[in-house]
């Protein structure tokens, strides 16, 4: 990570995902939001907004007092669970020119969230404008949900800005979480801009904006840790934190699927065939429970174990022709390697 003091009017080159922690509510953090609107000259944008914790007028206020008659082309806020009054008096000034208030039910989840806005995002694209997104706020959405749902939901929608150059900045209470939470999103993000009252904005950037931090990546190693090969190491980082890779390897299936698909020397695989592999290997381990069929191997890897191993770049899972990719890491593999012999010997 490089770092470096910036103001929030300046945002780096090449980034499509940025992190803003700073106090909620306090005027930092709502210059901020307007200071990356009005950077990407907003008034030729359009622009989506989802709002968790706050009302869409209470976003759609801000807008007005700080970005006076730059208005967003057109405008989309999405009320992802406020549970706030959802009538507007901006939305009744006129000072918008196009609106579009959609609220989400009260039992919405993160995956209404993503497909919410990846619906906006598909109609918008289609225009050849300048998109941006704000989320308001990681906080809102840790209030109501496991962490890792959060991660995944910033995951899939981070890829997603990128895929299609969407200007994106998601809104984080450093204040309100521990230290351990709140780097755990850092590495999520191109760019965080994070507000110090002693110091102002700080500004910290991946050494490559370009890529999205998942288990994909594999960090280049430090030597000189293994004994006879200095320069081989004995275990290799991953850039998420210990809490997580235990979270990834905690269910029993998992582990037997990710087992498997480190040995296999073809990425590819048809899910049909995985099902069979995962079976056999569970039904041969003295320690587990026999799994009561091969059919109930296949459903709770088609909707629990691969959409989440999805969702955190370890491979992908396509469900139109049922196949399986697996992103070999030796990261990861490292860690699934020394369970592995913990648990089967």
């Amino acid at each position: 990570m490089n770092s470096g003091s910036g103001t929030v009017d300046q945002p780096l080159e090449e980034a499509t995902s940025v992190l803003v922690l700073a106090r909620d509510s306090s005027d930092a953090e709502r210059e901020g939001c307007a200071g990356f609107l009005a950077e990407q000259e907003v008034s030729n944008s359009k622009a989506i907004c989802v709002t968790v914790s706050e009302s869409p007028d209470s976003r759609l206020s801000l807008w007005q007092q700080h970005l006076d008659d730059e208005m967003p082309e057109e405008a989309i806020i999405v009320d992802a669970g406020s549970e706030l009054p959802a009538t507007s008096q901006a939305a009744a000034s006129g000072a918008f020119p196009s609106l579009t208030l959609d609220t989400l039910p009260a039992t919405v989840a993160p995956i209404d969230i993503s497909t919410t806005v990846s619906r906006h995002l598909g109609r918008l694209e289609q225009a050849d404008t300048p998109l941006l997104l704000c989320l308001h706020s990681l906080t809102g959405l840790l209030e109501s949900w496991e962490r890792d749902r959060v991660i995944a939901l910033v995951t899939a929608l981070n890829r997603q800005c990128a895929e299609i150059d969407v200007s994106s900045h998601h809104h984080m209470d450093p204040e309100a979480h521990t230290e351990e939470t709140v780097e755990m999103f850092r590495p999520l993000y191109d760019v965080v801009y994070e507000y110090l009252p002693d110091h102002g904005w700080t500004v910290t950037a991946s050494q490559d904006a370009e890529e999205t931090p998942t288990f994909r990546d594999t960090v280049t190693p430090p030597g000189g840790v293994k004994k006879g090969d200095p320069e081989e190491p004995e275990t290799i980082p991953i850039p998420y934190s210990f809490d997580q890779v235990l979270e990834l390897l905690s269910a029993p299936r998992r582990r037997s699927l990710l087992y498997h698909l480190k040995d296999r020397s073809d990425a590819e695989v048809p899910l049909d065939d995985l099902v069979d592999r995962v079976y056999e290997r569970e039904k041969a381990i003295p320690a587990r429970t026999t799994p009561k069929s091969r059919d109930e191997v296949g459903v709770s890897l088609a909707h629990n174990h691969l959409p989440r191993l999805d969702d955190l770049g370890i491979l992908s899972y396509e469900t139109a022709d049922n196949s399986v990719e697996y992103y070999a890491n030796p990261a990861l593999e490292s860690v699934i390697q020394y369970v592995e012999r913990l648990e089967l010997g």
